[in-house]
């Protein structure tokens, strides 16, 4: 006979929102960016974001939005590692993070399947792989929740690098955690 207890408990409706919406942004922000010919953007983010160290987004081919118009902004930028190429995705944290970011993108990767964790520059990513080799990884810096999407696998390492380089572009240093 099974026991309720048995049962893991379901999440609340506050994450299961939170959840829900990422992850409809998140594929959006995906199909969108890998669907269509990123060319600059005129308009840019309004809220914190990072960038690969000494580099510019318009060295990147400028910012796209990858949010449909009316919902909250999110930008991406394209860039490679190793050769492999990788869209960057980039939002402001959702107000529900805020105080428990870490637990929260943890939850947010185990949605996304992305449970490989990594720590990076003082932060946890998490990443997940898709039977045919593209990875998504997961990760919070500098109140902004990243999503970075590649076409094939790449090492645990250059994971580790790419995002150890991110940086606040005003500065040009590692954002706080």
């Amino acid at each position: 006979m099974v026991q309720l207890s048995s049962f893991r408990r379901l999440p609340s409706k506050k994450h299961l929102r939170v959840v829900v919406y990422v992850a409809v942004v998140g594929i959006a922000a995906s199909a969108l960016f890998f669907f269509t010919r990123p060319g600059p953007s005129a308009v840019e983010p309004s809220y914190d974001i990072v960038l690969p160290q000494r580099t510019t987004v318009e060295s990147l081919g400028g910012w796209q939005r990858v949010s449909p118009e009316g919902s909250e902004p999110v930008f991406a930028y394209s860039d490679t590692i190793d050769e492999t190429a990788i869209s960057v995705s980039q939002q402001p944290l959702p107000p529900s993070f805020v105080g428990n970011v870490s637990a929260e993108v943890k939850q947010l990767a185990d949605s996304y399947s992305a449970t490989t964790a990594i720590e990076a520059g003082g932060t946890t990513a998490y990443i997940g792989r898709s039977a045919r080799g593209p990875q998504s990884v997961i990760l919070a810096k500098n109140d902004t929740l990243i999503l970075i999407k590649s076409e094939k696998t790449i090492s645990q390492d250059d994971w580790i690098t790419y995002i150890n380089n991110l940086v606040d572009p005003t500065t040009e240093q590692t954002p706080k955690f």
